[in-house]
């Protein structure tokens, strides 16, 4: 009963964006990544916002497009990760422009040619945009054409030569953890999403031994 309340009243402090979960499963899956770096937008900015990546090995925020965070990645230099995973899209569909895919294929092929020639050494993975509700593609009808543009994501990823993953089939799998807004997460998504890209990034490199 007690641990019901701790639950719901988290749940209302943070508005539905964090929610109890399993802290060891969290860090442990969490220490698999201590040498990665994630840039995105807000959604994938609550792998810092839950803290379950730490604050400098997240290069996202909300309103963060493929080409507003061209500059953002210099630190990459610096920082030399082992992995780079890369999700953006759901904003840049949003762009006001008369062409905002074929924008977002110039500014997503940029941005991967630029993290490459900062940091050659590291292995390059785009993700796929994650789904967002009914509710959220009715509030925002523009969000239908999600799977338009993660098809530009898969055919930038084959041109480059990066990894791609597909982050769809997660979702599905876990509708109840939406965050009330229908497009970002709650806390509990995220390890769950790091558990995927550990799972990924095993298979691609036993396929290249």
């Amino acid at each position: 009963m007690k641990k019901s309340m701790v639950c719901l009243l988290l749940f209302i402090m943070t508005l539905g964006l964090t929610g109890c979960w399993d802290k060891t499963t969290g860090e442990n899956v969490a220490s698999q990544f201590e040498s990665s770096v994630f840039i995105g937008d807000s959604v994938t900015e609550g792998f810092a916002f839950n803290e379950i990546l730490p604050r400098e090995r997240v290069i996202a925020g909300a309103g963060a497009t493929a080409g507003f965070s061209y500059d953002d990645v210099d630190v990459l230099f610096e920082i030399r990760p082992d992995y780079v995973f890369i999700m953006f899209g759901s904003v840049d569909l949003l762009m006001p422009v008369d062409d905002p895919l074929g924008l977002f294929r110039t500014d997503l092929t940029n941005l991967i040619n630029k993290i490459a020639g900062l940091t050659p050494h590291s292995e390059i993975y785009l993700q796929s945009i994650t789904p967002v509700t009914e509710a959220a593609q009715n509030v925002e009808p523009r969000y239908r054409d999600i799977e338009k543009y993660n098809e530009v994501v898969q055919e930038v990823a084959h041109q480059l030569d990066v990894g791609y993953v597909n982050l769809g089939p997660l979702v599905d799998e876990n509708p109840n953890l939406y965050a009330e807004d229908g497009v970002h997460f709650k806390k509990e998504f995220y390890p769950l999403w790091l558990e995927r890209l550990a799972a990924v990034t095993r298979v691609r490199n036993s396929n290249a031994l």
